[in-house]
């Protein structure tokens, strides 16, 4: 292949350009596995249930595959994120796409920009090979320098079901250079290439990442958003969560996100629907297989509250008086990872001045604070205490 030394360009147009034409002639390029990558089912951070995984292209729901961030001296970590081992226990095959370094560098050395990493090509070969032409749905997953080539390879519309790149990034140096800034422009244009391509687009940006939101922070997602959706393209675009251990430029890869947001995840791509995924409808409950009661708002206390504990389980909680002034909740968690079972649990209620009080070992209490409820746990036998903030759910 024709070595090409790149400078960025100062035009997002023209950039872009030079882009393609280069990954244009990388595309030709071949790989041998076992010394080029390796390509695997993926070993799962945590304990896992998936005793089938991989299930194979007759039993599984599809197939997503994780490009890891950009590895310039060895190869990435083996263990993927927990999103998608929550995809594995969801009945998908999760693979691992690892390149060898050498795939992100030019003449022996790192390069800061995007256009010698032939990741592109890479997963464009991968898209070819007969084990992952079998099934029926393939989803391209990435984080970093992985998830950038994941959008550009989008672009090229080859056969894929859809895309979740989380903070994606080729350029800069962690805030230090304005290349930083071709983090926006250059997906910008990537965009524009999704018109009728059919790909289900998912993403993830985070406050804190340094590669971009730390400059110019609320401006990716909502960006990526409204374009995709001017063009028809089914989209679901996390922005900045505010969610415990969900930000920085590895925001997307924690637990924490994997029980967040693994179950809207799904959903997305299993239906193409936009799933209700936020704190104040009601509707969001199903996404994570919780079924509620009906409840009667006839007090402050009284209703349905939901929220996300700090571990990212979605939670939520109906709350009731009965006629003779007693009060009672029922506490609902539904869908999880790693051995989260679901919950569905009754409690007798205690008015103590402006709370509601379970009195047990483990202890909750409920104040209402203008449209919120603070819910304070309380393990006894640890010692230890969690309060989060909960929203009052709009019932249809």
């Amino acid at each position: 292949m024709r070595e090409t030394i790149f400078q960025p360009a100062r035009t997002g147009g023209l950039a872009l350009a030079l882009l393609l034409v280069i990954c244009g002639s990388a595309i030709a390029q071949t790989f041998t596995a076992e010394r080029d990558y390796w390509f695997n089912p993926a070993v799962f951070p945590g304990r896992s249930d998936v005793s089938q995984h991989p299930y194979g292209p007759a039993k599984a729901k599809g197939l997503v595959i994780w490009n890891h961030g950009y590895s310039p001296d060895k190869l990435a970590p083996e263990k993927v994120p927990p999103v998608m081992q929550y995809f594995a226990e969801a009945g998908w095959d999760s693979y691992h796409l690892q390149r060898h370094p050498i795939i992100g560098v030019a003449k022996g050395r790192a390069v800061a920009g995007a256009t010698h990493d032939l990741t592109t090509p890479l997963i464009l070969h991968i898209l070819e090979l007969p084990v992952v032409r079998a099934y029926s749905r393939v989803i391209l997953m990435g984080q970093s320098r992985g998830a950038f080539a994941t959008i550009h390879t989008g672009s090229l519309k080859p056969k894929i079901h859809g895309i979740l790149p989380l903070s994606p990034a080729a350029f800069g140096d962690a805030g230090k250079s304005r290349e930083w800034r071709q983090n926006d422009t250059y997906i910008r244009e990537l965009w524009e290439k999704y018109k009728d391509s059919g790909i289900l687009v998912a993403a993830g940006f985070f406050s804190g990442d340094d590669w971009f939101e730390t400059q110019q922070p609320n401006v990716r997602g909502p960006y990526a958003e409204k374009r995709l959706t001017e063009m028809g393209m089914a989209n679901f675009i996390i922005n900045q969560p505010t969610y415990h251990d969900m930000q920085g430029h590895g925001g997307g890869q924690s637990w924490e996100f994997a029980r967040r947001y693994g179950p809207c995840l799904q959903q997305f791509f299993e239906t193409g629907q936009k799933p209700s995924c936020s704190e104040e409808s009601a509707a969001t409950a199903a996404t994570y297989g919780i079924k509620l009661p009906k409840v009667a708002v006839n007090g402050r206390f009284t209703g349905l509250w939901q929220g996300t504990w700090h571990n990212g389980r979605f939670i939520a909680i109906s709350i009731w008086r009965h006629s003779n002034g007693s009060y009672e909740a029922t506490y609902m968690s539904g869908t999880g990872v790693n051995g989260d079972k679901p919950e569905h649990t009754k409690m007798p209620l205690v008015l103590q001045g402006d709370e509601l009080v379970r009195d047990h070992n483990i202890e909750f209490r409920f104040r209402p604070e203008g449209d919120r409820l603070q819910v304070t746990r309380i393990d006894r036998s640890k010692s230890s205490e969690m309060s989060v903030y909960f929203t009052r759910a709009m019932q249809q």
